[in-house]
């Protein structure tokens, strides 16, 4: 059985048990013009019968335009459902398994915890949705593929800010290994890297780091946190001005997501986001500018 027969079924059990208002006020209005027309001395009990039968008449052609609507507006929408899921190559292998189970979960659980979970699960199919109309999505910390991807397919430039005082062990686990081997691949087929270390301290196990990076063609630009306002303290990136990054990590300096985005103007502030932080850097051998200091006023 497919979508739109679901559906159709669907609609046809829940009008099945509705009784038609319109049909039982006809009813009700024939059956009192019938009483008042036979009570009356004064008019014929034809009249009654007449009056009767034109009520019901009317009822019957009311009844038959609402349900004509009802009916041509559900196949309207039906239609238009089963017209958009068909114009997604790959979405109606996923939606016919997606609406059998959630209608096993309704005939065999209902009135279960799984009736809520099966909810629960299509309401946050349906969040997920509305963050990528907006061009937004999200994957867990620590999943490569969709970076590695993203590198595989860079076409001209990554520009890409890092806080070692949330990132810097990673970067010396495999995975982080792992993603830089993709960025050595990237320089070989010509793609340009502009990084940016936003530190609070230079250790050496950060200036190796960085140093193989230049020495791989990256170009690497370091600049101290305080000289940052803290909006500007972040991990981003952006390859080829197509799709951007942030890493949303708690106080604390622990990772928690990473949040994608392709919507133009998000790209555009996080392109200015990252100009503004590479002004502010140095080379790696620069000595530090002075750093920002507070005024005290004196009384």
């Amino acid at each position: 059985m497919n979508i739109g027969e679901l559906w159709m079924n669907r609609q046809r059990q829940r009008s099945s048990l509705t009784l038609d208002p319109i049909l039982v006020i006809g009813i009700i209005l024939s059956v009192g013009l019938s009483v008042i027309f036979y009570v009356r001395e004064d008019t014929a009990q034809a009249m009654g019968t007449v009056a009767g039968l034109i009520g019901g008449m009317i009822t019957l052609q009311v009844q038959t335009l609402l349900r004509d609507k009802r009916r041509i507006e559900h196949e309207t929408r039906v239609g238009y459902m089963i017209s958009t899921i068909e114009k997604i190559p790959w979405l109606p292998d996923l939606m016919e398994p997606m609406l059998r189970a959630a209608k096993h979960v309704e005939r065999e659980f209902k009135g279960t915890p799984a009736e809520d979970a099966c909810r629960d699960a299509f309401e946050d199919c349906l969040r997920t949705l509305a963050d990528l109309e907006r061009g937004h999505f999200r994957a867990p910390y620590g999943d490569n593929r969709l970076f590695l991807s993203l590198i595989k397919n860079c076409r001209t430039s990554m520009c890409v800010t890092s806080v070692p005082s949330v990132d810097l062990g990673w970067w010396l686990q495999p995975v982080g290994r792992q993603y830089w081997l993709a960025q050595v691949d990237a320089i070989a087929r010509g793609i340009e890297i502009r990084r940016v270390f936003i530190y609070q301290e230079w250790t050496d196990d950060l200036d190796a780091l960085a140093r193989e990076q230049i020495a791989a063609g990256v170009h690497v630009r370091r600049v101290h946190a305080d000289r940052l306002s803290p909006a500007l303290r972040v991990i981003t990136g952006i390859w080829d001005g197509t799709c951007g990054h942030e890493l949303s990590y708690t106080a604390g300096g622990e990772a928690v997501h990473d949040s994608f985005t392709v919507s133009p103007p998000d790209l555009e502030r996080l392109m200015r986001q990252f100009e503004l932080i590479e002004r502010s850097a140095v080379e790696i051998d620069e000595p530090d500018p002075p750093r920002r200091t507070q005024s005290v006023g004196t009384s």
